[in-house]
């Protein structure tokens, strides 16, 4: 009964707090269609998200990943996410996962040329990872993006365009 009447407390349950990004934060890892082995890895991917993890854990989890093969699975989520801070954690697991993700090149350098200089360095760190091959097309279409880049941090763009020269033709 005392739990019935908590809820019922009109302070107990502040309604705002439940759509605060600050307070919850929901991201859903779209599972339609996914055998027992790919729900596996989508929970990897929503413990990576916890924030209770150690780094053993992490590199656990980065290893798991990996085996699986779920560059589309990260590529996916990353793209869904809404919160900064779930961008950043998903993009590290990109490139710590030892994974090449030639060919979601393009997102990863969009994410490059992001404001959050946190997001924009692991961004970064995934497209130094890459191995290619590259289309031309997409490698000409990479280089105007960082070229045309409203982001104020230089450095980092100057090492993407490097980057993206050092592989065309």
């Amino acid at each position: 009964m005392e739990i019935i009447d908590e809820l019922l407390d009109d302070g107990a349950l502040d309604p705002k707090k439940l759509f605060d990004e600050n307070e919850f934060s929901t991201l859903i890892v779209n599972r339609e269609g996914f055998s027992k082995k790919q729900n596996g890895t989508a929970d990897l991917v929503q413990a990576l998200l916890s924030k209770k993890n150690t780094r053993q854990e992490n590199e656990e989890i980065f290893s798991a990943l990996k085996t699986a093969n779920a560059q589309k699975l990260l590529v996916d989520t990353l793209q869904s996410a809404k919160k900064t801070a779930d961008k950043i954690t998903l993009t590290a697991a990109c490139w710590e996962s030892g994974l090449d993700f030639s060919p979601y090149y393009w997102v990863f350098v969009e994410l490059a040329c992001s404001d959050d200089f946190t997001l924009a360095l692991e961004a970064l760190t995934v497209v130094e990872h890459c191995e290619g091959p590259f289309e031309e097309t997409k490698l000409k279409e990479a280089l105007t993006i960082a070229q045309h880049t409203p982001s104020r941090h230089t450095t980092l763009i100057g090492d993407l365009i490097s980057f993206i020269k050092s592989h065309t033709i």
